[in-house]
């Protein structure tokens, strides 16, 4: 398994009290203030930790809300160190060729917007995983990632609440603490971290998603569109196809498809809502873990939780 790093990032965005240049926001929405990280060895047990506040150079006001959820004040922002210094050490503590895991999937394209607008040459590579994705399929036996919050799988697993939240080392400790346990069944079992986290590691440079709206006619079997159209993996452009299911009645429908260079393509449709003519919205997508084909609603079984201590 590569370095494993897991981290969480605070960042602040544009506030009523200071404007910011349009073109540049649309760079940079959001930047950086804060960045913990835990190194994990390879039983994913915490080994090492890294935080550092970055005081912000485009966003200088801390915005209202992100003041209320973190407990940050103003004067905190002047504190930090500069983001390519702060990046740099980031990056030294991670070693060759790291993995950057995070609990859901905005850290990681937080942290390139802000590796790009900060112009860092050349950019460090990195790979990314979804500690939440991991979560929802291991411990709560769903392939489908769930908007779980740290909380929530925290209590789900029964685990101690011993730090504070919303701040990068600790939300980062959390992150890491709940992937060891949910994991710790499966080590047990004979599995490794690279066995069992491999599938789910992704490449954040990639174009990943593709998303088209399109508007048919009312007479249009939306099955039969969706089969005779073309389609194109979003890194790459080769073309992909699939067979398409409707899993909800009139609602949805998905196809598995694979590119040769970038592997399994999620192919999904939804129809449109609030239009006034009839629409259905495409999303080609790379997924950032194991391919998931749903059910059919007709083929569904109800969930059953499972207690992870019984």
């Amino acid at each position: 398994m590569r370095n494993l790093i897991v981290i969480d990032l605070e960042w602040n965005t544009a506030s009523r009290k200071l404007k910011v240049d349009p073109e540049l926001a649309a760079k940079m929405p959001f930047e950086i203030i804060e960045i913990g990280a835990v190194k994990l060895d390879d039983r994913l047990a915490p080994v090492e930790t890294f935080h550092r506040r970055v005081r912000p150079q485009l966003y200088t006001q801390l915005q209202y809300h992100i003041a209320q959820v973190t407990g940050r004040t103003q004067q905190s922002l002047g504190e930090g160190k500069p983001f390519a210094s702060v990046a740099a050490d980031l990056f030294d503590f991670a070693g060759e060729d790291p993995v950057f895991a995070s609990w859901g999937t905005s850290d990681p394209d937080v942290l390139l917007s802000n590796l790009v607008f900060h112009a860092m040459n050349p950019i460090p590579a990195f790979g990314a995983l979804n500690v939440q994705a991991v979560f929802s399929n291991f411990a709560e036996g769903t392939t489908r990632g769930n908007q779980r919050s740290i909380e929530y799988a925290l209590d789900f697993l029964r685990m101690e609440k011993d730090l504070p939240f919303h701040e990068a080392l600790s939300d980062a400790l959390y992150a890491a603490r709940i992937l060891q346990t949910t994991l710790k069944p499966e080590q047990e079992a004979g599995g490794t971290p690279a066995s069992l986290l491999g599938g789910f590691v992704y490449d954040p440079f990639l174009n990943r998603q593709l998303e088209e709206r399109v508007e048919l006619g009312k007479d249009v079997q939306v099955t039969e569109y969706l089969r005779n159209r073309s389609y194109a993996c979003p890194a790459c452009g080769r073309p992909v196809s699939g067979d398409w299911l409707e899993i909800n009645p009139g609602k949805s429908w998905f196809a598995a498809g694979v590119c040769p260079e970038h592997g399994d393509i999620e192919l999904t449709a939804k129809r449109a809502r609030r239009s006034r003519v009839p629409a259905i919205m495409i999303r080609i997508r790379i997924p950032q873990g194991p391919l998931f084909i749903p059910q059919p609603a007709s083929q569904k079984e109800p969930l059953v939780w499972v207690d992870p201590d019984a």
